[in-house]
């Protein structure tokens, strides 16, 4: 590097907020990097059944085949994709997939997330104020907070905040004095955010109206009313706008054809409809801003066991919204000391419209039920169900704020005290850790089942547990099933959506050895049949070998395989 390049390097902070980031997303994902084509970050479930999708990509991409109409899932009817709703982003992820392969890309997505939240995030915090070592922090804490953690073990698209950050960070050049431009590039982040994830553009939907109604009741100095109302009005339809140019392939999208010429979308609105009772679930309650992260190695095990018990029916995935005790003060002092300026206002308003949204459907107060804003949206919007994700608006406004927090320190250090400046980042880091052990699921070599299928003549394949045990269980072992379709090459039954004839015959198909099951079987033209023999047991079902019309083969590492005869 010359040394003109080496001085801009350290002239520019926001690079090496990126770098620094960049570099501890690999400690915190360890020991990703080193195995990215056969380790991802996360556990069996979601994590494993968005690298399956990833993988069926690739292959359809390279075999000619549709990206939305997946028939070696549910085979021979068909996995029923027309159920699925794919975000806009399917056009960018799936040629990847097909180029680097479905856990390259996986893990890719994955770790890129935390820089660009770091960085974009790190952008807003000057814009508000912060010196650049105290915007460093507010980016960084907010790419490492447990939520943005947790969400990178499991729903990868919601892993890139910083869509948030570039549309706040638009919001506040026009509020500064930027032009209407501003507005655009907000509106049409906030449309980029629509195409990569339906969920991130409902949060940031409700940034944006806290954060025009704030700059609306927060005056500029000889402004009256009337021109605030004005001005305000314009920006809400400018941003509107930009954003509604994205909405046609959005429905495009979601419009596409599906298997008997019914639209997707059709299908899609009669199956995604959240009751309050599941709203009420994934909502969030105030202790879970406020209790230290269940993960971190140095949280009591009696806290642990309190935090588990609270989860109300939920996971941590979604519950997990701890603040940060370091961030907490700092933004606490910030808001004490600078509580009148409109920047504090804006994020205390952005922070507390994420709180209340995040809210379960009403509040019981005796024999009264206090409306909150899920028990309001849910009937207007009720393909929603995980209100606790607006919490990540509290978390991104105190995130901010304690970057607002560390300049006053600055303001006030001298000399050696300067030093002290290290401790919010020490203190945070020892917060949000949850290392050891490392969270990631090895996935290749594939187990030796799937690897001897592999060699076989065609045929379809059905593994059990198909029906059984916990809907979290049947969720975690059919993704298991989907991840290694693409080892073994054979079309399986498993895997369709609830829009397949596969998913209506599954019932009458547990247990394998029942009565006129291997019959059933021959008729869908099954020919393979892997039984998961401790799961199976697990569920409470015995391991028959000498069952009619199956010819039991062999059994490799807890697997029995037969054929269906």
């Amino acid at each position: 590097m010359s040394e003109q390049a080496n001085r801009a390097w350290w002239r520019s902070p926001g690079l090496i907020v990126f770098v620094v980031a960049s570099v501890y997303a690999c400690v915190v994902t360890y020991p990703v990097i080193f195995n990215f084509g056969s380790i991802i970050y996360g556990y069996p479930g979601d994590a494993t059944g968005t690298v399956a999708t990833y993988e069926y990509w690739s292959w359809a991409l390279r075999h000619g085949q549709s990206i939305f109409d997946n028939r070696v899932w549910g085979a021979p009817f068909g996995a029923g994709w027309q159920a699925v709703p794919f975000p806009v982003a399917i056009g960018l992820l799936a040629p990847l997939a097909a180029l680097i392969g479905g856990i390259p890309l996986y893990n890719l997505e994955v770790l890129s997330g935390f820089p660009l939240t770091a960085w974009t995030t790190y952008l807003v915090a000057q814009r508000l104020g912060s010196r650049p070592l105290a915007a460093s922090f507010a980016g960084l804490a907010f790419a490492f907070i447990p939520y943005h953690v947790e969400k990178a073990q499991g729903h990868v698209g919601q892993t890139h905040m910083e869509f948030f950050s570039l549309i706040l960070l638009f919001l506040l050049r026009w509020r500064q004095g930027g032009s209407q431009w501003n507005l655009a590039a907000a509106g049409a982040f906030a449309g980029l955010t629509l195409w990569n994830d339906y969920y991130l553009a409902f949060i940031a939907a409700f940034l944006v109206a806290a954060f025009l109604a704030v700059s609306f009741l927060y005056r500029k100095a000889g402004e009256s009313w009337l021109q605030s109302l004005r001005q305000h009005v314009i920006a809400a339809v400018i941003i509107g706008v930009a954003t509604a140019l994205f909405v046609p392939v959005t429905i495009a999208v979601a419009q596409r054809p599906s298997n008997g010429g019914v639209s997707a979308l059709q299908v899609q609105a009669s199956q995604f409809s959240q009751s309050l009772a599941e709203v009420r679930v994934y909502s969030s309650r105030p202790l879970e801003f406020v209790l230290p992260y269940h993960a971190n190695p140095l949280a009591p095990a009696s806290v642990v066991r309190y935090e588990i018990s609270k989860l109300h029916g939920s996971n941590f995935t979604e519950q997990t919204l701890f603040i940060g005790y370091t961030v907490m003060f700092l933004a606490t002092w910030w808001v004490l000391v600078r509580l009148r300026r409109f920047e504090t206002l804006a994020l205390l308003g952005i922070g507390t419209v994420g709180f209340l949204v995040s809210l379960p459907p009403g509040i019981n107060f005796h024999s009264l039920v206090i409306p909150t804003p899920s028990l309001l949206l849910n009937p207007i919007f009720p393909m929603f169900r995980v209100y606790a994700r607006f919490g990540v608006l509290v978390l991104f406004g105190a995130a901010l704020l304690a970057g607002l927090g560390v300049t006053l320190a600055q303001e006030r250090l001298r000399g050696r005290a300067t030093l002290l400046l290290a401790l919010p980042f020490l203190l945070a880091a020892v917060e949000f850790n949850n290392l050891p052990p490392p969270h990631v699921t090895r996935i290749l070599p594939a187990p030796a089942a799937y690897q001897w299928l592999a060699d076989q003549p065609a045929g379809i394949l059905v593994e059990y547990p198909l029906t059984a045990g916990t809907p979290q269980e049947i969720e975690v072992q059919t993704r298991e099933y989907e991840l290694y379709q693409p080892v073994h090459g054979h079309p399986m039954f498993n895997g369709a959506t609830n829009a397949s004839q596969a998913y209506s015959l599954s019932n009458g198909l547990e247990p394998y050895y029942g009565a006129g099951v291997a019959s059933e079987l021959h008729s869908i033209g099954v020919t393979y049949v892997f039984v998961h023999r401790d799961d199976y047991t697990h569920d409470g079902y015995s391991l028959p070998q000498n069952v009619a019309g199956l010819n039991h083969v062999q059994t490799l590492d807890g697997v029995d395989i037969y054929l269906v005869t």
